[in-house]
């Protein structure tokens, strides 16, 4: 099955020279980090992203701190679809279309913006390794969730100044439509609410006690929410959680059962579950061999000395 895998991570300290199988896609929400790779060094800061083939390897070394998520793709698969959704040849910047690339690292810089609206697939597309579908399935909403991230992202690739929100012309803003279609009001009560888990996750959450916080009922607040993320709001607290659990495991030496409690869940076996079904191995284990290899939910990787 073609593997589209999305990780969320935090990082504070260096990481390791690692290669990974599968080609790699990085995206900075967040902070700043620097990324080395055997052809040159890149200073990544909050809207860019930087793509490299699989095979290479590559380090990094965030500015205090960084969050990001790392796509992590079939090779093949990325280099068909970026074929059959970039037809014209001519309009990509040179080196960017799949027939020109050679799989060393390509920097873009599609903004702050963009990737916030991407953020909901990268979502989705985090839960596809734990759900159970039939491989036909599985691989029909692969390739869906890439062209909705192409969609937003294609702009990027092309050459000259090119807009996918042009200004309106004179003659539809005469016949525009009378007022706001969108209440701004529940956008920002669904940002208050994730910046509440983000910022708060240590604290009990509940749905009632989210949903309180940010005087929404618990239903528009979910379907708002589920909307916007992509997902719900306590499986966005359990992924806040196990982002951060995650960064404690791999740059401190915390215990397990403290690391579990410093991100809010007061029973260590529930930290291991969650950490498990990402990785595939138990926390201790990952601290004596960081970056397990596993075909299945995480990319494969190999340190490299």
């Amino acid at each position: 099955m073609v593997r589209l895998i999305a990780v969320e991570s935090t990082r504070t300290l260096p990481t390791n020279r690692v290669v990974f199988d599968d080609a790699r896609i990085i995206h900075v929400m967040e902070g700043a980090t620097e990324v080395e790779t055997a052809d040159t060094r890149f200073l990544l800061e909050a809207g860019a992203s930087l793509a490299i083939g699989g095979g290479r390897w590559c380090s990094m070394r965030p500015r205090l701190r960084a969050r990001m998520w790392d796509i992590y793709i079939d090779e093949s698969f990325l280099r068909a679809q970026l074929a059959l959704l970039l037809p014209d040849r001519t309009r990509v910047q040179r080196g960017f279309h799949p027939h020109e690339w050679n799989g060393g690292p390509l920097s873009l810089s599609p903004g702050v913006a963009r990737l916030q609206r991407l953020e909901p697939l990268w979502q989705q597309m985090r839960l596809l390794p734990g759900r159970a579908h039939l491989p036909e399935v599985a691989a029909a909403r692969n390739v869906e969730l890439f062209a909705r991230w192409m969609s937003i992202v294609a702009p990027t690739f092309l050459a000259g100044e090119v807009t996918d929100d042009p200004s309106p012309s004179t003659a539809q803003v005469q016949s525009a439509v009378r007022g706001r279609i969108t209440d701004t009001a529940t956008l920002g009560s669904v940002g208050r609410a994730v910046w509440l888990l983000r910022e708060r996750m240590r604290e009990p959450w509940t749905l009632t006690t989210l949903s309180d916080s940010v005087a929404l009922s618990r239903a528009h607040l979910t379907r708002l929410f589920t909307l916007r993320t992509g997902i719900s709001p306590i499986r966005f607290l359990t992924e806040v959680r196990l982002t951060e659990f995650t960064r404690l495991i791999e740059e401190t030496e915390l215990s397990i059962s403290y690391a579990a409690q410093t991100v809010g869940w007061r029973d260590p076996r529930i930290a291991s579950a969650w950490f498990v079904r990402r990785f595939g191995v138990t926390p201790s284990k990952y601290r004596l061999t960081p970056h397990p290899h596993h075909t299945t939910r995480e990319a494969r990787v190999r340190n490299t000395p």
